[in-house]
């Protein structure tokens, strides 16, 4: 009988386990027949207005696979009888190591804050986004202060209801446990792995003393699991194909099925897929059909009229068998679809964390935190003080329209000065 001669944790052993899914379209092709589409969307007749394009240089955001294949949210009213605690359950086909069918399960159970809603979806986003700028590599996602968080989506006037929602979103995400089976190929012991997880662990709120509000101070963080952090580090995230902005404009479905189809699209052109079966992926909890495919029409068009780039048209058509079939078509691939920009986050400890909080803060806007990251790091507290005091300075002199930019100019002085390379 063959032993293991030493114990292995499970972050080591997921961080060899491919995911199980082929690259081939797993959605279900008619089987033979046509007949008349509706409703079909080939895509918006005119260019949405300039204010809600995103940005060319936006920097693309990243999801997980599994968090974009399979439900975790609640984003509609459930049907009647429904107490909105059962599980979420997923079940599917896929074609195994050996070419025969192999059937996978997902299904996630709520802890005692309930299931999330479009909020929790948002800040599942948010959190992802800061992972994969802090290098998707640690056991911490640094997120600084719950107003820092906010403030990325825009809002710089937080109510207290907007912070007690957020913090009871960080609670349904940690009471999440997600139960797969075969889920996981293992190439050592080729075998596949049912698993049990979670999504995070602990989180901490900083606050200046005893009696004050949690979350005023630039520290806080919350813990990655040891699942996600193998899957992170042994496939990447994959690229949404558009920014933060423009994911903060969609509504709740739009999101959802957005994240979804960038998964789709980075290996097909084409995606085509049941609607019932599509409907528990996302999930769309109508009682009926017709409702079903409303629903899913409306978010489909809604990210047409918003311009998706991945998306190029869509439409809803009958099999054969009468079963409605949803396709999509890509627009523009997805570019560096699994690359993560390098920056382990274990070195975001609070002392460069609250640093990089003042430049981000100073600046109004996260989307360079991890040039932010590396200047604070090698300049010292002392020179981006000196920076700080610069830009500070340049603003009561006469208006800046570029803080981010005249702050890099401050910085790379201040380096040649002292003889330290920031690139």
């Amino acid at each position: 009988m063959n032993r293991t001669r030493t114990p292995e944790r499970v972050g080591d052993i997921l961080s060899r386990l491919p995911k199980l899914s082929p690259d081939a379209d797993t959605g279900a092709k008619p089987r033979g027949g046509s007949g008349p589409t509706q409703p079909c969307s080939p895509g918006p007749d005119r260019a949405p207005p300039a204010d809600a394009r995103e940005p060319p240089d936006a920097p693309a955001s990243r999801y997980d696979f599994d968090l974009g294949e399979f439900p975790l949210f609640r984003l509609n009213k459930l049907a009647a009888g429904r107490s909105g605690r059962e599980p979420l359950r997923y079940e599917d086909a896929i074609t195994g190591r050996d070419g025969r069918p192999v059937r996978r399960s997902w299904a996630v159970h709520p802890g005692a804050s309930g299931f999330g809603g479009p909020s929790t979806q948002v800040l599942l986003f948010d959190l992802l986004q800061l992972y994969a700028e802090q290098g998707a590599r640690g056991s911490q996602i640094q997120f600084g202060t719950l107003r820092s968080l906010l403030a990325r989506r825009g809002d710089r006037n937080p109510s207290k209801r907007d912070y007690d929602r957020l913090r009871r979103d960080f609670d349904v995400l940690r009471g999440y446990d997600i139960h797969c089976v075969n889920a996981f190929w293992d190439s050592a012991r080729r075998a596949y792995a049912d698993m049990n997880w979670r999504l995070f662990g602990s989180v901490f709120y900083f606050k200046a003393g005893p009696g004050a509000d949690p979350g005023g101070q630039p520290f806080g963080f919350i813990e990655v699991s040891p699942v996600l952090q193998a899957a992170a580090r042994s496939r990447g995230l994959y690229s949404l194909g558009f920014g933060r902005a423009f994911f903060y404009r969609l509504k709740p479905l739009e999101q959802r099925l957005a994240v979804y189809l960038a998964k789709q699209f980075t290996s097909q052109t084409l995606h085509r897929r049941f609607v019932r079966d599509l409907a528990r992926v996302l999930p769309i909890e109508a009682g009926r059909d017709r409702d079903c495919r409303r629903i899913l029409s409306g978010a489909a068009d809604g990210l047409l009229r918003a311009a998706l780039p991945a998306l190029g048209s869509f439409r809803l058509t009958p099999s054969a068998t009468g079963e409605w079939l949803a396709e999509f078509r890509r627009g523009t691939a997805p570019a560096d679809p699994y690359s993560v920009p390098w920056r382990p986050a274990e070195a975001l400890g609070p002392a460069l964390a609250e640093l990089v909080y003042r430049i981000v803060e100073a600046v109004g806007g996260e989307d360079d935190r991890v040039w932010w990251a590396r200047c604070a790091e090698r300049l010292g507290r002392g020179a981006v003080d000196r920076g700080l005091g610069l830009l500070k300075e340049a603003r009561r002199n006469g208006a800046v329209r570029t803080p981010g930019g005249l702050l890099t100019k401050f910085f790379k002085d201040i380096a040649a000065e002292a003889g330290v390379a920031l690139t």
